[in-house]
């Protein structure tokens, strides 16, 4: 593939991240914000919205999975999902901010929320789950994939900077002075850039869905796939890297949200620097050194532990944030480019963990495994949300206070520096148990795309004798593929030499 082909690719892949994380940054950012201080909502209510939206569609990225899995067009598996929900995400988008006074009724206005939101929620997965999904069938290079996987987080990470440095300031513009004309107007526009986005990933992005089969047969195995719900769930269920990994990333997306989305309440009530809130928001886009990191990282670490790494250095930076206005920022900058690095190889070990059950439980349901992300972005919002709701109100938060009481201040402070810290220690410990080794999985894959080419040329060279007039005897054929088994064995072994 041409360099102009590999980039193609890799930014159209990052296109389909960066779109959701537009709308996933400004939820969890200002929503939590936008609900108690413009609509006057309280805390509590919001809290146990995020919380019940959560347990209604907790799970779904396990049902759009099972989908993607059962899916058969003539765009592939994946693909047809970015825009059979993108469309629909980038429309949702504009609503979840278009909120109509209903002749002063707080009830419709609450039901109308409600239900705005869980759409939201359930359409968002749709439209993400086949992000994680088609990785593994773009391409059969593990290094590739690796330079696939930063590339999305680079974009996310990108997209999700402008928006936590512009978007205050923007809805001040846009609304005149009024937020909630602001916030409606703002919506829109991030609605429309989301499904252009969307749009421009699936007319871009080709997916070999036959790739892992190929392989498989190369070796002579027999790939299990279309399985039944309780199949899938059960073979996902042995998958022991996949289901420590799963319980990992619930936690990480837990105490993400969780920080996000009390970001500005600790500038605005502990700092009291409201004036800090959009460059200190916009200092994601250093996440960007952590994504671009990780490619280099994993050539000398493992993955799991280029995820220990990561998350030690973010407890470390978010402890320093607490001693003043200048280690508030080298703090987030250590912390936010440690994320960056974590976000990126935990979607590498996703892949791995998809090549772990084709190669070693000889199950191809990349649908199923790759939907950890949105049950543990789902899980992580709902979980995350109602916490932070849940300790603003506990702290007896006041959103018509300008000067916060020393319990809500002390709420603010656990919300948004200790309880990630403790979270994120968590998963270094639970990281301990994961054993799956990726340079192992790689080598087999390496060894069956080798054989796979071998055998193919073999064929080729058996249809140009055949032209010929020249005799295949079966010794001859079977002499070839012993040579290319050989072949392919002694290819993955100096690879994985080279790499050890």
């Amino acid at each position: 593939m041409k360099n102009w082909h590999l980039w193609k690719q890799r930014v159209s892949y990052g296109a389909t991240d960066m779109a959701g994380n537009l709308i996933w940054q400004i939820v969890g950012l200002y929503l939590l914000f936008y609900y108690t201080t413009v609509l006057k909502i309280s805390p509590a209510f919001v809290g146990t919205l995020f919380l019940v939206v959560r347990v209604i569609d907790a799970f779904d990225g396990l049902f759009f999975g099972y989908l993607i899995d059962h899916t058969h067009s003539k765009y592939g598996k994946s693909r047809p999902y970015f825009l059979w929900f993108g469309i629909p995400l980038g429309l949702l988008t504009m609503l979840l901010f278009f909120n109509p006074s209903f002749g002063g009724s707080k009830v419709f206005q609450l039901t109308w929320i409600s239900i705005v939101y869980t759409l939201f929620s359930l359409v968002y997965s749709g439209a993400n789950t086949p992000i994680t999904a088609i990785l593994p069938a773009l391409t059969n290079d593990p290094d590739e994939r690796t330079n696939l996987a930063s590339a999305r987080m680079v974009m996310t990470n990108i997209g999700t900077a402008v928006i936590g440095a512009i978007s205050l300031p923007m809805v001040a513009k846009l609304g005149g002075g009024n937020s909630q004309l602001g916030w409606s107007i703002w919506a829109v526009i991030i609605g429309l850039v989301i499904m252009a986005l969307f749009t421009v990933a699936f007319l871009n992005l080709h997916e070999n869905d036959e790739l892992p089969v190929e392989e498989a047969e190369a070796e002579g195995i027999q790939l299990q796939s279309h399985l039944s719900v309780k199949d899938s769930l059960k073979g996902a269920i042995k998958n022991k890297p996949w289901v420590i990994l799963s319980i990992c990333f619930i936690l990480l997306q837990t105490f993400w949200v969780i920080r996000m989305q009390t970001a500005v309440y600790y500038l605005t009530y502990v700092y009291r620097r409201a004036d800090l809130v959009g460059a200190f928001n916009g200092l994601i886009i250093v996440a960007v050194l952590g994504n671009l990191a990780v490619p280099l990282l994993s050539k000398f670490m493992k993955h799991r532990n280029v995820m220990i790494v990561s998350l030690t250095t973010f407890a470390i930076g978010e402890a320093l944030m607490p001693m003043g206005v200048t280690f508030l920022f080298i703090g987030t900058v250590v912390a936010t480019i440690a994320m960056g690095a974590a976000f990126s190889i935990s979607f590498v070990m996703i892949a791995d963990t998809v090549e772990y059950s084709r190669s070693e439980m000889h199950i191809d349901e990349p649908g199923i495994l790759s939907s950890v992300p949105m049950v543990g972005a789902k899980l992580g919002m709902g979980l995350g949300g109602a916490l932070a709701g849940w300790i603003l109100s506990w702290g007896g938060f006041n959103a018509d206070a300008k000067v916060q009481g020393a319990k809500a201040v002390t709420a603010i402070s656990t919300s948004f520096i200790w309880l990630p810290v403790i979270l994120a220690l968590g998963i270094v410990v639970i990281l301990q148990f994961y054993k799956l080794n990726e340079k192992e999985v790689a080598s087999a894959v390496r060894a069956a795309a080798a054989k796979m080419e071998a055998l193919k040329d073999q064929a080729t060279d058996t249809t140009t004798s055949a032209a010929s007039g020249d005799p295949i005897t079966p010794t001859v054929a079977a002499t070839k593929d012993q040579a290319a088994d050989t072949n392919a064995k002694d290819k993955a072994k100096d690879d994985l030499e080279t790499e050890d």
